[in-house]
C-alpha cells in the first residue's frame, strides 16, 4: 500500500476519534438539556412551530439526541480495523460515484 494511502489512514482514524469527541461532548450536554425538559411536565418544546409540552414529542427529541452520543462514542472509542475498513468503504464509494481511482 501506498505511503500516501496509509497516511491518509491514520488522518482518517484521527479525524473520526476527535469528530466522535464532539459528537459525545455536545451531545451530552444536549442530552442534560433535554432530560430536564422530559422530567419537567410544564416545560415545552416547540413542535412544527407550535410549542408544546407532549411527552412523546419530548421522548422522541430525548431519543433523537442520545443517538448523537451513541455514534460519538462508537467513533471515540472503535477500533482501528473498524475504522480502517470504514476507510476502505469511503475510498471505494469515491471511487464508484466520482470516478477516481
Amino acid at each position: 500500500m501506498k505511503t500516501s494511502l496509509l497516511k491518509a489512514m491514520r488522518r482518517f482514524r484521527k479525524g473520526m476519534r476527535f469528530t466522535g469527541m464532539w459528537f459525545v461532548i455536545i451531545g451530552g450536554f444536549m442530552f442534560y438539556q433535554f432530560l430536564g425538559f422530559y422530567l419537567d411536565p410544564d416545560a415545552s418544546i416547540v413542535y412544527n412551530g407550535v410549542p408544546t409540552n407532549d411527552e412523546s414529542i419530548k421522548f422522541n427529541a430525548l431519543i433523537f439526541v442520545s443517538f448523537f452520543v451513541i455514534m460519538g462514542l462508537f467513533f471515540t472509542f472503535a477500533s482501528s480495523k473498524i475504522l480502517n475498513k470504514l476507510f476502505i468503504l469511503k475510498m471505494s464509494l469515491k471511487s464508484a460515484f466520482a470516478f477516481k481511482k
